[in-house]
């Protein structure tokens, strides 16, 4: 118990010594560790100068209410500008109303659009191959002129779809894919014209899975003031 209250000291301090701390670029992103029982659904905001962690909410990612809840009041204390986050819907909607550069984590992007490229491949008409070959090279290469070329490439395609029910076919899934990409194409390249902002959210990624290794070890968080703490020390150079 004295090292239990001796770290939630530190983890107090250290917060205080943080809460006023500029933060130019923070990183977002939503964790589910183990905790008093059951997976948690957090929210975790990284420093993305220092990869530091500034503030963990009990928040579920895909609820853009509660993302801004936890989200606006982060921005005015310390001056965010940009925010770096996978291609969560939520995300891009907390972001936009509040008027930041939102960099959308490239890794994710790359990775939701290789799957679907592959899924499509197997399943579109042989002539529209060459539409996936090119959304391909374009994410590959980044042009700042890629929403504009995706938007020709939506307008090439048929298939209007009448109604929300049921799946979508082949061609309406590549169409939805292109008008996607090309209304979020300046999201994708925030980082080639403002060098603060990284093109992927790793460090956040990496203090979460500092989190999620100390949840191993101690059988999961038997407290949010421990899961709290856990996070803000972990990456500070304390060891505990």
């Amino acid at each position: 118990m004295t090292v239990w209250r001796d770290l939630q000291e530190q983890a107090d301090l250290l917060n205080q010594k943080r809460r006023w701390q500029k933060v130019r670029v923070l990183g977002l992103d939503g964790a589910y560790p183990l905790g008093w029982g059951k997976k948690q659904p957090v929210l975790i905001a990284v420093d993305l100068g220092n990869g530091q962690p500034v503030a963990i909410g009990q928040v579920d990612e895909s609820n853009p209410q509660a993302v801004r809840r936890f989200l606006e009041p982060l921005v005015q204390r310390l001056g965010v500008s940009a925010i770096v986050t996978d291609d969560l819907a939520s995300f891009r909607k907390v972001v936009e109303k509040l008027g930041l550069e939102h960099q959308i984590c490239q890794f994710h992007l790359r990775r939701w659009v290789g799957l679907t490229l592959h899924e499509l491949r197997e399943t579109v008409p042989e002539k529209y191959l060459g539409v996936l070959d090119e959304v391909k090279t374009l994410l590959d290469e980044l042009p700042p002129e890629g929403s504009r070329r995706l938007f020709e490439l939506w307008k090439q395609i048929p298939g209007h779809r009448i109604g929300q029910s049921g799946p979508r076919s082949p061609l309406e899934q590549l169409r939805y894919l292109l008008i996607r990409l090309s209304e979020n194409w300046k999201s994708y390249r925030v980082f080639d014209w403002d060098k603060d902002v990284p093109w992927t959210n790793n460090l956040t990624e990496q203090a979460i899975g500092r989190m999620k290794v100390r949840s191993r070890t101690v059988r999961g968080y038997k407290s949010w003031q421990g899961m709290w703490a856990a996070l803000l020390l972990t990456g500070s150079g304390l060891t505990f």
